[in-house]
């Protein structure tokens, strides 16, 4: 056979009308507003409210699937570090479940945030107050200490459900460490 001009132009056109028909199918049962400034406003408030132990806000959240990229933290048993590996929602809601636990007050505030296209930013202050069963690493604080620092997370959103599906959490620990009350760090 051979392939003429008209055969060809026939043959790119349906390609790309069967193409675009079944992009648009896909996208119909997408959200048409996860670009928006409003829609990022969104998802912060909601991302920030888990943080400070809302959980009941994960499932219009986060991504089934998401990844949470993060800095190692000091084991619990005072040698070494542990690596944070979070791959599903309910690994998630356990790492804050975690982070949260032993404080008696634990709150995230914005500081600054920017959204664009499919990612929001936030760099966010914490504000806690140390309780008397905190158990995430050693420290010579007591309880009803306050504890306050910074971080910067850039979350990247599901380009169909706006859901975050994946987390980098960049905090500064160095700044947290020295709230706690430590001035050396095994790792």
């Amino acid at each position: 056979m051979k392939f003429t001009p008209s055969f060809l132009s026939i043959g790119l056109l349906a390609l790309l009308g069967s193409s675009a028909t079944a992009t648009e199918d896909a996208c119909s049962s997408c959200r048409h507003d996860v670009t928006t400034n409003s829609y990022h406003q969104h998802i912060l408030n909601n991302y920030l409210a888990v943080w400070d132990g809302d959980l009941s806000l994960l499932k219009s959240t986060f991504h089934p699937d998401v990844v949470l990229y993060s800095d190692r933290f000091p084991s619990s048993t005072g040698n070494g570090s542990d690596a944070t590996v979070i791959t599903n929602r309910e690994e998630f809601a356990a790492f804050v479940e975690r982070a949260r636990n032993g404080w008696d007050s634990y709150t995230f505030n914005p500081i600054t945030w920017v959204g664009g296209g499919h990612s929001v930013v936030v760099r966010w202050k914490m504000e806690g107050v140390l309780g008397s069963n905190f158990t995430l690493f050693e420290t010579p604080l007591s309880a009803g200490s306050n504890v306050t620092y910074n971080g910067t997370d850039f979350l990247v959103l599901d380009e169909c459900t706006g859901l975050i599906k994946t987390d980098y959490i960049a905090q500064d620990l160095i700044t947290y460490f020295h709230a706690m009350g430590l001035d050396y760090i095994s790792v």
